[in-house]
């Protein structure tokens, strides 16, 4: 349950470069790393991507729990919202990928506030 929002953000942009036809801007980046490979279940891979999304807005609701920052679960949901109304609602690339970038910057942002914490208690029992 530590890692839910890192896994499901990290994992989605993962996903989303396999896919070509979906993420046209992701998929060169992917090709670059040989993910153009899965082409073939690009339908799958679709599927996987949005349930990744999900998975990562409820890894993010959840990891609130440890961080009490609003501001990352803000970044993390509002993230995973904006995937899927750049998705269904508007049609707009651009919304999806900042959608995605939210996400990703809310789980950077928790393992940042989580490496600190254990940085101050490594201090603290070295000092005591």
């Amino acid at each position: 349950m530590r890692y839910l929002d890192k896994v499901g953000s990290f994992g989605s942009v993962i996903a989303a470069a396999a896919c070509p036809a979906c993420f046209p801007f992701l998929a060169s980046l992917g090709a670059m790393v040989g993910l153009g490979a899965l082409s073939a279940y690009e339908g799958q891979i679709f599927l996987a991507t949005k349930i990744l999304v999900a998975l990562a807005i409820v890894g993010h609701i959840l990891a609130y729990r440890s961080h009490r920052s609003l501001t990352l679960v803000i970044l993390g949901v509002g993230g995973g919202g904006l995937f899927f109304v750049g998705m269904y609602l508007v049609g707009i690339e651009a919304v999806i990928y900042l959608g995605l970038l939210a996400m990703v910057a809310a789980s950077v942002g928790d393992l940042v506030h989580q490496l600190r914490i254990r940085r101050r208690l490594k201090l603290r029992a070295t000092a005591g």
